[in-house]
């Protein structure tokens, strides 16, 4: 038993785009691809991922959480409980509840694709680890037992999987490229449907439901200054002066943040040519083994987030969430950690507004405040976690910490709680 989970623990904690390069190598070969056209193909789509990776997340969300953290310290802000989003994730997966997430979220999306209930197949297994994982330490933090842990993964792929199946082909009917694919990423399609339903409020307000603030009418409309990249400079430069950097890095930030969301778009067309083989060949094979069925591959939502409308929207969730968190009655939660990460949580909204940024950023005002309500509830919970494994570093003179993400995580333990306490379990 230890050796295999050494086994699955090393598999695991492979860097992200080695784990996928193995992933897609070895589909590629079940869909009886030619050796060197699957080397090709995984090839393709681990550069693609590297390179978004690598633009997404260490340059523009740390930029981002940089400066965020800048004009959180400029402003002297503190409250009771900081959100460190990313920053609580050695406290969960350290604990030994989190690895049961793989078994029991592979084996989930295996029952729900025998039983016709899902069309995906979710190949991301890091994200079930991480989402899987922190549904269960939670929901074992506040009931104590392994059963409701377990279950709460259960939970949370079956809701995951079938909204990724449900938004799946109003993203696609958006943004083609992605046919093929779903996105169960339990941060980001969770919103799908309430998107939805504000998508039809929105439109009953003519100002913004014939707004068309899509990158492409911004451009025609101001030049230059339409450009991803000039919108990445001018408003990474402006955030950094009111962090009050000096002149240098305030011009260092605006290039970074510019630089980002003129590449980030540039490497989907990478990874897209890695993906567009495995997802025809997987195509072919739904239909000849499912004659009346479609499958799609399950990828994380930083694939989607990769588009300008949705970077220009999660730039500007920064002085948003800031503002939120100040007037949002009965907030107690520091929004540090969601300003670095807002541009994904946005991917799979976004296609429910068609890339209307006007939108998105209306939207967002919505989002925000129910991770920050999430985060408060959750704080007690996080906090235990994190002193139970060895003590956090609570910045901003807070007195607790918190990941303000996620409401599944929420409903999983309120659920399980009230479960208990009805049964005595």
């Amino acid at each position: 038993m230890e050796t295999f989970l050494n086994i699955v623990n090393w598999i695991v904690y492979l860097p992200g785009t080695v784990l996928m390069f193995f992933i897609f190598f070895f589909l590629n070969l079940v869909l009886k691809m030619k050796i060197d056209r699957a080397l090709r193909s995984a090839f393709m789509y681990s550069m693609g991922l590297f390179a978004l990776s690598t633009f997404a997340y260490d340059v523009f969300l740390g930029t981002v959480a940089g400066v965020a953290s800048g004009m959180i310290n400029n402003l002297g802000l503190s409250m009771n409980t900081v959100d460190l989003s990313i920053g609580t994730t050695p406290a969960i997966l350290s604990n030994p509840v989190a690895i049961l997430a793989i078994p029991i979220g592979l084996l989930t999306n295996l029952v729900l694709l025998t039983l016709r209930w899902t069309k995906t197949i979710d190949v991301d297994i890091w994200n079930i680890l991480y989402f899987g994982g922190y549904a269960a330490v939670l929901t074992w933090a506040v009931t104590d037992s392994t059963l409701y842990a377990v279950l709460s993964v259960v939970i949370t792929m079956v809701i995951t999987l079938k909204i990724a199946d449900w938004s799946a082909p109003i993203i696609h009917k958006v943004l083609p490229k992605f046919e093929g694919l779903s996105f169960p990423h339990v941060y980001s399609v969770t919103y799908t449907p309430i998107a939805y339903l504000f998508n039809k409020l929105f439109d009953l307000v003519p100002a913004i439901k014939n707004s068309n603030w899509s990158a492409e009418n911004i451009r025609k409309k101001v030049g230059i200054f339409g450009e991803p990249g000039i919108i990445g400079f001018i408003v990474g430069a402006a955030m950094a002066a009111f962090a009050k950097y000096s002149f240098a890095d305030v011009l260092l930030t605006g290039i970074k943040i510019g630089a980002s969301m003129h590449f980030i778009p540039v490497t989907m067309s990478v990874l897209i040519e890695g993906l567009s083989e495995t997802t025809e060949l997987m195509s072919e094979w739904a239909k000849n083994k499912f004659k009346d069925r479609k499958l799609f591959i399950g990828l994380d939502s930083v694939l989607a987030a990769a588009e300008p409308e949705t970077l220009a929207v999660g730039i500007l969730i920064a002085p948003i969430a800031i503002v939120v968190s100040l007037i949002l009655p009965g907030n107690q939660t520091l929004p540090v950690g969601m300003l670095s990460v807002g541009f994904i949580l946005m991917a799979l909204f976004m296609p429910f507004f068609k890339m209307n940024i006007l939108k998105g950023l209306l939207f967002s005002i919505v989002v925000i405040a129910i991770d920050l309500y999430v985060g408060t509830a959750l704080a007690p919970v996080y906090t235990n976690l994190a002193q139970s494994a060895g003590g956090v570093d609570i910045p901003y003179g807070a007195a607790q910490i918190t990941n303000a993400s996620c409401l599944t995580y929420l409903l999983n333990t309120e659920l399980f709680k009230l479960i208990g306490s009805l049964f005595g379990g």
